[in-house]
């Protein structure tokens, strides 16, 4: 978990100083000085100047942090999952010592596999003898979050529907819980990471306020759900009560 927490708050700070420096190329352009922009003249000016301009620049520096907003969402769920999965490696746990979630999304991850629609009977039965051998074996729960997270797709709700299924009630009462900017966030990395749409294009209509608003949001909810989990481990609510 502490290597983790290094991590998610080294990712925090690059988004939020690529932020800051939106704000200060807009604050640039908004400095003028003979009716050009400060902008503009670092720029623009001389025969090496870019032919960017700045609000097309702006809008990709935006289409970037959009997809660092998702990419700390997915690696902090992610690392959440795995610091669960670890305790229970750890202690050692079998089936009969989890709790009723984890049992159920265990059987559900082993089972995967047979719902494939080129799978046939003889891989269900093989899938249900493993999970047979396992319980009366006594063998430790083994999952990884690669295996149960809905990659690509973590939203507000697929997000609750991930932790609820581990026995975790997400805060969505909190200020933090935003929905509409947690789905938003998500379209905009797909179709971002599909190239269904361009970098120039994707955010067009956030303004820098919009995305520093949206990350804000983004981080306070995840700071609670950090808290929640550790909290989830240290009273060890993945053991069957």
């Amino acid at each position: 978990m502490i290597v983790f927490r290094d991590t998610y708050d080294s990712r925090k700070k690059e988004i939020e100083e690529f932020i800051e420096l939106m704000e200060f190329l807009e604050q640039k352009e908004n400095e003028r000085e003979d009716g050009v922009s400060k902008f503009s003249k670092f720029f623009h000016s001389g025969e090496n100047g870019i032919q960017l301009t700045y609000q097309s620049l702006i809008n990709i520096l935006k289409s970037n942090v959009s997809l660092m907003i998702y990419n700390i969402i997915e690696y902090t769920v992610a690392n959440l999952m795995d610091s669960i999965y670890d305790e229970i490696r750890m202690h050692h746990l079998t089936y009969v010592d989890v709790n009723m979630s984890i049992k159920a999304l265990w059987r559900k991850t082993l089972l995967k596999s047979a719902s494939d629609p080129n799978a046939n009977f003889t891989t269900f039965l093989k899938k249900n003898e493993d999970i047979i051998n396992a319980i009366l074996e006594g063998k430790t729960i083994e999952m990884k979050s690669r295996n149960t997270l809905p990659a690509g797709n973590l939203d507000g709700i697929s997000i609750k529907e991930t932790f609820a299924s581990h026995g975790i009630q997400v805060r969505t009462t909190s200020g933090n819980f935003r929905p509409d900017i947690l789905e938003n966030i998500k379209s905009n990395r797909n179709n971002l990471a599909h190239g269904a749409v361009s970098f120039v294009d994707a955010v067009r209509e956030d303004s820098i306020s919009d995305m520093k608003h949206n990350e804000e949001f983004v981080v306070g909810f995840l700071e609670e759900l950090i808290d929640t989990v550790v909290l989830y481990i240290e009273e060890q609510r993945y053991k069957m009560a």
